[in-house]
């Protein structure tokens, strides 16, 4: 029955499900995360540009701001996409996103003033045919990779079943459905789109060909310019070496459709640089302030195998579909040399950027704009078996990394799975369950360092043995114990004494202010009773920060509920500090005994890192 399944049959049932399914989650639900929320989260600033220039005329975003900070009932709100170049604001991210949503914003836009409901490009209109346009990208994007694997001669039937995989398999199904508004859907739907034309062109060099190709292109660079990297595969959708030195023929010859090509490609990226010219009157820059590439250490091994974001580890399917590259090796060493060149470059840059795992989100998700090229890969494998064999046999192997994936997606969407800090630890001890004791259970907090913080040398570190007093620090309740890790004294934290001895330093005194900081601490703990330390708190704060807001962080001590009693274990948190503008604030650094059971802390230490001036982009 399932060799018997076309590709259009499974995509239609697929267009059925994500939107019968997405009125369910979105439209349907009073909850989280219902309609209110489909434009959240780093979406927020690839959508801004369409409120702010269309509805607005403020290319600055302030009045945008003024809007998302009263949605998110945050008077202090300030969104990272706005970034102050000398005396104005520029939106970080590129503009492709929001060219592409424009139909959809257009329709909210009618149908809010047609309805009467606000027409501030956030009611619900606005956020109703959003979520559509994310799901229109998506089942287009499957769309152009069944054409293109049909153009790749790949039996209907394992065309059928990698759509399925690629898409209930993998983060992109995430994605698609509850941050619709990040980037990586639409470059799914560009690359594929780019994919299947240049297959096209490259057969036949016409003016059509020429425009769609630089369309989609074009489009690309629009949403995410590192991923013109697409362009090494240009030898792996040619036939053969002869199809590639005479579409470069072509290209050199019908100068028309060249031309065509190149304008169609120059216009598009020009409406990115028409709006930096609008924002800031620069026509080129950076827009990621402070923020860059370490092309000299990438994180190759962290993006695919690491238990915080890694590839393989979050979306197996792909390690899968890597396999077919050994396929691709006995077919042809020039396609199997272009594909890999593309893998090696696109996981480098992925790799190098100084947050190799992307923020919050579910997997790594920087490498969903390929999956449609990793598809192929997977198809090429199964392809190599005859239909009532191979598709059956992979089917019944791949299908519990389906089940995999979907069980993920609800431990990341009901809090069991931490968006940026998980590790080996928290892994395996949330692996496959959904009971409630899972249920925003971890706690531990693991941030990098911005690009700018000086990493290799410390500016301050504050270290408490507890043994003697230290300038700065708290004494709070400090007692003698014959078990101590170190010495003989140790903080005691108890129902009494639920504030643990800390630091609580002048911000003056850490370094130059303004400045944000990156905090390392380091310290033992020894439980009196099974999870003592369960409702213990990590808390940073600072009243008046910046001269009015105040700053409290608070997040668990223990990575993972504990078992071990009267045995020291040690934990480690870090994390970045909101700029410090108040040189007479207080930074205080302590554990909060909520849960009131009897624990010890023993070698507590502190390292504060500061900017690196070099890398600071004035």
């Amino acid at each position: 029955m399932l060799s018997s399944l076309t590709p259009k049959t499974v995509l239609l049932w697929l267009s059925g499900f994500l939107i019968a399914f997405f009125l369910s989650i979105r439209i349907f639900n009073e909850g989280a995360p219902g309609w209110k929320n489909i434009i959240t989260s780093d979406g927020r600033g690839y959508y801004a540009y369409l409120p702010a220039l269309l509805l607005d005329r403020d290319p600055g975003f302030s009045k945008v701001v003024t809007r998302e900070a009263k949605l998110l009932r945050s008077p202090d709100y300030k969104p990272g996409y706005r970034v102050a170049i000398g005396d104005r604001f520029v939106n970080k991210y590129f503009a492709g996103e929001a060219l592409l949503l424009l139909p959809f914003f257009l329709a909210g836009t009618f149908f809010a003033w047609l309805t009467g409901t606000p027409v501030d490009g956030y009611s619900f209109f606005f956020q109703f045919f959003i979520g559509l346009g994310s799901l229109f990208y998506l089942m287009l994007g499957l769309i152009f990779l069944k054409r293109i694997l049909a153009v790749l001669e790949i039996k209907p039937a394992v065309s059928s079943l990698t759509i399925l995989l690629i898409l209930a398999a993998t983060n992109l199904f995430y994605y698609g459905l509850w941050q619709p508004t990040m980037s990586h859907v639409y470059s799914f739907f560009a690359i594929n789109g780019f994919c299947l034309q240049f297959i096209y062109a490259s057969k036949t060099w016409t003016k059509r060909y020429a425009f769609y190709t630089g369309f989609f292109l074009g489009i690309i660079l629009l949403i995410r310019p590192t991923n013109a990297v697409i362009i090494l595969l240009i030898p792996f959708f040619t036939k053969d070496g002869a199809a590639l030195k005479c579409f470069f023929k072509e290209f050199l010859n019908r100068k028309l459709s060249s031309l065509i090509f190149l304008s169609t490609v120059l216009l598009i990226i020009s409406i990115q640089i028409f709006l930096w010219i609008l924002q800031t009157g620069q026509f080129a820059l950076w827009p990621y302030r402070n923020e860059g590439f370490r092309f000299a250490s990438p994180e190759i091994l962290n993006v695919l195998f690491s238990y915080r974001k890694g590839l393989f580890i979050y979306t197996p399917l792909i390690f899968v579909a890597f396999s077919g590259l050994i396929v691709l090796f006995f077919r042809s060493r020039l396609k199997f040399l272009s594909m890999t060149l593309f893998m090696i470059a696109s996981a480098y840059i992925i790799a190098s950027w100084w947050c190799w795992y992307y923020g919050d989100g579910f997997g790594l998700r920087a490498f969903i704009d390929y999956y449609g090229i990793y598809a192929i890969l997977l198809a090429f494998l199964i392809n190599l078996f005859p239909s009532r064999v191979g598709v059956p046999t992979f089917a019944v192997l791949l299908a519990p990394l389906i089940f995999l994936n979907l069980l993920q997606t609800w431990q990341y969407t009901h809090l069991v799975i931490q968006p940026n800090s998980m590790n080996k630890e928290k892994y395996q001890f949330v692996f496959l369950r959904t009971d409630s004791a899972v249920i925003n259970s971890l706690g531990g907090n693991e941030e990098l360092a911005d690009y700018t913080i000086n990493i290799n040398h410390p500016a301050k570190v504050y270290a408490n043995d507890f043994e003697r007093d230290q300038p700065f620090w708290i004494k709070n309740h400090i007692i003698s114990v014959s078990g101590a890790f170190s010495g003989t004294r140790v903080g005691y934290l108890d129902s009494n004494h639920q504030y643990s001895p800390g630091i609580a330093v002048k911000a003056s005194e850490i370094g130059k202010i303004p400045a944000s900081f990156y905090i390392e601490g380091y310290l033992m703990v020894r439980d009196s009773l099974t999870g003592a330390s369960d409702g213990a708190l990590v808390v940073l704060s600072m009243d008046s920060i910046n001269g009015g807001e105040n700053w409290w962080q608070g997040f668990r001590l223990n990575d993972v509920p504990q078992k071990n009693v009267t045995k020291w274990s040690k934990r480690k948190f870090s994390l970045m500090t909101p700029v410090i503008s108040n040189p007479r604030g207080i930074l205080k650094v302590y554990i909060w005994n909520t849960g009131k059971i009897p624990l010890l802390i023993d070698d507590f230490s502190l390292k504060i890192f500061s900017r690196d001036n070099k890398r600071l982009i004035p």
